[in-house]
């Protein structure tokens, strides 16, 4: 017997009954391991007080997967290659001979009802290429912090399986690739092929990536660990086309870039072509459970961690500054978490700063990063018409107005 099977009484402990054990309805026998260690219950066994059949919070690996943040912007916007634009933690690819755009989708109430989800990234090309050269490709990812993915315990003999779930709708069916890239002790890679059905269809992908797949135990070895810190641990890429150079074996690690089959459609071929995707989930475990939907103060809370937008044209502050002269003065920002690293980059639009009864002019910001923390950003502050060692607030000047703080994988 435990203490928790007791209750005081007075001086005295009562003795108490044992808890219930969990009551199930349905078959008990077609839970299995894969089950128990997703944390959900098989179709048609439905769990008592003791076990719940929906996912345990924490499984997804991927930050935004439901596409709920837009710090940047959510319009229309023409990719850059190898950028952090439109929604947040995404990070686009495009080095073709075309181009495409990519923006914020609101789901009609047709595609909530057959997705869960209310928002997606919507990617249009917008000039084609019919023929990707060896060396071209357009895709986009997400980088996962490595400390967050030793539990996956990978470079060890219990290397577990990793998990993809997501929707997604294209104008093309055919052959898609996903890939995914180890990174740290030593660099691996692997591409698995999926298929969208019908065009123009929200359909939903599950992908399984085991440690081991193509006969190998480059996962399972001392090259397979990701070391524990704030760096680069998995990148998932989502492959729109891809040149020859990076083609290689499905479901096979190695350590070239096979990020793509040669299967892959050509998604830049035609400015008609569009693809949409939400949901996007990655867990430990063979098992693709329910989509983890956190609240938007959560999902906005983990993409902080990675890029801080301070904005709200002429309402907001930003910051406080003290002078040094009349055109110079030290500056800091207090962020909201904890950033990832104190490696940023800083950018600013239509900034001022204010007293209680006068402002002066901020032409510039320059970060310092002797001067910096996680949680506390230091800057050098430019300007004009300062008065020297009085205390300003950093503020919003106009309607485009805010200071960003990226410190993005």
């Amino acid at each position: 017997r435990i203490l928790a099977d007791y209750v005081s009484s007075g001086d005295e402990l009562a003795d108490k009954a044992p808890l219930a054990s969990p009551a199930f309805t349905g078959t008990p026998t077609g839970i299995t391991a894969a089950h128990l260690e997703a944390g959900v219950l098989p179709a048609g066994v439905t769990g008592g007080s003791g076990l719940d059949a929906s996912p345990l919070n924490g499984r997804n690996m991927i930050i935004n997967g439901g596409m709920q943040v837009w710090q940047r912007t959510t319009a229309t916007t023409t990719v850059t290659n190898s950028s952090y634009q439109t929604v947040d933690r995404w990070r686009f690819y495009e080095s073709t001979d075309g181009a495409y755009t990519a923006e914020k989708h609101a789901m009609s109430l047709a595609e909530i009802n057959t997705t869960g989800h209310s928002q997606a990234i919507a990617l249009n090309v917008t000039d084609d290429d019919t023929s990707i050269a060896p060396a071209q490709y357009a895709h986009f990812l997400q980088y996962i912090e490595a400390q967050d993915c030793q539990h996956l315990q990978w470079g060890t003999a219990a290397a577990k399986d990793v998990t993809l779930s997501f929707w997604v709708k294209s104008k093309i069916a055919g052959t898609y690739t996903i890939g995914v890239r180890k990174f740290d002790t030593t660099t691996y890679q692997i591409n698995k092929e999926y298929t969208i059905n019908d065009a123009d269809t929200w359909e939903y992908k599950t992908i399984t990536i085991t440690p081991t797949a193509g006969s190998t135990t480059l996962i399972t070895g001392a090259g397979g660990i990701i070391v524990n810190d704030n760096s680069h641990g998995i990148g998932i890429y989502f492959n729109l086309a891809r040149g020859s150079d990076f083609h290689g074996t499905t479901n096979t690690w190695t350590t070239g870039n096979g990020y793509s089959t040669d299967q892959q459609v050509n998604w830049m071929s035609s400015t008609s072509n569009d693809f949409y995707i939400t949901g996007v989930q990655l867990e430990a475990g063979s098992v693709a459970t329910p989509f983890e939907h956190r609240s938007y103060g959560d999902e906005l809370a983990k993409c902080m961690r990675y890029y801080f937008r301070n904005t709200g044209g002429d309402t907001f502050i930003a910051g406080q500054l003290i002078p040094s002269t009349t055109t110079a003065a030290l500056g800091y920002s207090i962020m909201p978490v904890s950033l990832r690293s104190t490696s940023i980059t800083l950018s600013s639009g239509s900034i001022a700063a204010t007293r209680v009864d006068d402002a002066a002019t901020v032409t510039g910001l320059t970060y310092q990063s002797g001067r910096s923390t996680n949680t506390t950003i230091g800057y050098d502050v430019a300007g004009s018409s300062f008065i020297a060692d009085t205390q300003y607030f950093l503020t919003g000047n106009g309607s485009g107005a805010y200071i960003a703080f990226d410190a993005e994988l």
